[in-house]
């Protein structure tokens, strides 16, 4: 059986994790469960492209830093809540496998 190029790169990779979020006292980080976030990653003719979805279940906005291995240029987001965003951090990579590394931090 042939599988044309076309589906396959069609396939996405997938990832997810808890975002980091600083512990009440100032201490040490401690795991969320209110802000989550998973990679996508999408073929298009010349490359893929890089897509972080952060998704903020808690009851206040999140700031959010992504970053890749691809892409370590860190890039600064708000999350609203209850609210999905979704941070491009490559378009066109000839990579179609990437590591996220993304740090929240919920506001007063």
């Amino acid at each position: 059986m042939r599988i044309p190029l076309c589906v396959l790169g069609l396939v996405a990779v997938a990832g997810s994790a808890v975002a980091e979020l600083p512990a009440a006292d100032g201490g040490a980080p401690s795991a969320a469960t209110c802000v989550r976030w998973t990679t996508e990653v999408r073929y298009r003719p010349y490359g893929y492209d890089h897509l972080v979805h952060i998704v903020n279940g808690c009851d206040k906005p999140a700031r959010c830093e992504v970053k890749t291995d691809v892409n370590p240029e860190p890039t600064e987001v708000r999350v609203l809540p209850k609210e999905t965003v979704t941070v491009v951090t490559f378009q066109g990579s000839p990579a179609r496998e990437f590591s996220a590394q993304v740090s929240c931090v919920l506001e007063k």
